[in-house]
């Protein structure tokens, strides 16, 4: 008898912890239950509405920096954390990430660069080349001469810009000088001041011209002559 008896409290007590358990369960369960809600979705609505949104729902709005998107209008929420449909304790914040826009990239001013400068200022600017063309004399230069898009033009991420570069550079042009019957001193001196190259001097007999006198010269007179051209003179011996 005794050892029912002691059975019998045994059940008692461990049903009573049981109980106690189960109710303690219960409490917290509708207690969180109570306190927890759902997150609505407040995509592509505009800040002071999602805002409202969020607090009619218990929670909280916390504006971040801007995101750049091609589908959601400036201004809007594009990117909501935590995401919609997660149960979360009443208060807690959501993070708004409105839309910048479609993200752009600026031309930078690429006149005048080298061509290898040019590219990378491209890359730097998130652009890249999209052709090269080429022409000559009309810079200093290897350099760029112009390029569309033109500078300031904005324009989406890796667009790509054509490049016009010239490959030969501009000489300067110049009217050659009349040398015929100068000493070769003094032509000598004419030629290298206008920078030409002065090739061997060609010493040819003039029987009544004293020696040293210009007889010929190769660009002849009046004629046009790039930059550095090569001159020749034949003179009296």
């Amino acid at each position: 008898m005794k050892v029912v008896r002691l059975l019998q409290g045994c059940t008692g007590a461990i049903g009573l912890v049981v109980g106690t358990g189960l109710a303690v369960w219960l409490v917290l369960w509708v207690s969180l239950r109570s306190s927890a809600v759902k997150v609505p979705s407040v995509l592509g609505q505009d800040l002071p509405h999602a805002t409202t949104v969020l607090q009619e729902a218990g929670l909280t709005a916390r504006l971040q920096d801007g995101v750049f998107s091609r589908e959601v209008p400036i201004g809007r929420i594009v990117v909501q954390r935590p995401g919609p449909g997660l149960q979360l304790k009443r208060g807690a914040a959501i993070l708004l990430y409105p839309s910048l826009g479609e993200e752009v990239r600026r031309v930078p001013e690429l006149s005048g660069l080298p061509l290898s400068l040019a590219q990378a200022e491209l890359e730097n600017s998130g652009l890249q080349t999209d052709r090269l063309c080429e022409v000559e004399g009309e810079g200093d230069g290897v350099v760029v001469v112009a390029h569309a898009p033109a500078a300031g033009t904005q324009v989406a991420p890796n667009s790509g810009v054509a490049l016009l570069v010239n490959r030969v550079a501009r000489q300067r042009r110049y009217v050659m000088p009349d040398l015929y019957g100068a000493a070769e001193e003094d032509a000598t001196r004419v030629v290298r001041a206008l920078g030409f190259q002065l090739a061997a001097v060609q010493a040819v007999p003039y029987p009544g011209v004293a020696p040293g006198v210009v007889l010929r010269q190769s660009p002849p007179s009046g004629e046009p002559v790039a930059e550095a051209a090569v001159v020749a003179l034949w003179v009296s011996r």
